[in-house]
């Protein structure tokens, strides 16, 4: 029962997005933040973020949080170079337990935002440019089959909502003159 329950919610967020994607009058901004309030409600997460990468950089730019403390997010907890070469390979980063993981590199920041575990997943928007959704959990955390699912779903569709604002953006651009 519960695990219906947990499909109907996933369903049902997905379909929510979509339409949210969709709408024309909705700004990328409002998107991707409302991708992440579900993201970090469905899986009882602290918090979750959209990073972008670009071609040639090596830094992880924080374009949308929901959860998360501005200090935090300043602070680089993860180790960002290793971090963005596992990006661009596509390896999805599973760290359950902060205080164990070298890749760790600021677990003061972590300890006092209240995180001890991340989910990164790797997305590609077009050639130049590579997304990560990050998501973060209070407590060790080993996702289910389902969560990583419902996290690649969702991280597809923040993709799809750059991709769409990147188009319609570059064709108001393109129709203005």
């Amino acid at each position: 029962m519960q695990e219906n329950k947990m499909l109907d919610s996933y369903f049902y967020a997905l379909n929510r997005v979509i339409d949210v994607i969709y709408r024309e009058e909705e700004e990328l901004a409002d998107v991707l933040y409302f991708i992440l309030s579900l993201t970090t409600e469905l899986t009882a997460a602290k918090g979750s973020t959209i990073r972008v990468l670009e071609k040639g950089s090596f830094d992880l730019k924080a374009v949308s949080s929901y959860g998360l403390s501005q200090d935090y997010l300043e602070a680089g907890v993860i180790d960002s170079g290793k971090s963005a070469t596992e990006i661009m390979e596509g390896d999805t980063i599973i760290i359950t337990d902060f205080e164990n993981d070298p890749r760790i590199k600021n677990l003061n920041a972590a300890q006092k935002e209240g995180v001890n575990a991340v989910i990164g997943i790797p997305f590609t928007v077009n050639e130049t440019t590579y997304t990560v959704l990050r998501v973060y959990f209070p407590s060790k955390k080993i996702p289910t089959h389902e969560e990583m699912e419902m996290l690649n779903s969702l991280g597809k569709l923040s993709c799809l909502a750059i991709e769409h604002s990147i188009i319609s953006s570059s064709w108001f651009e393109d129709n203005r003159k």
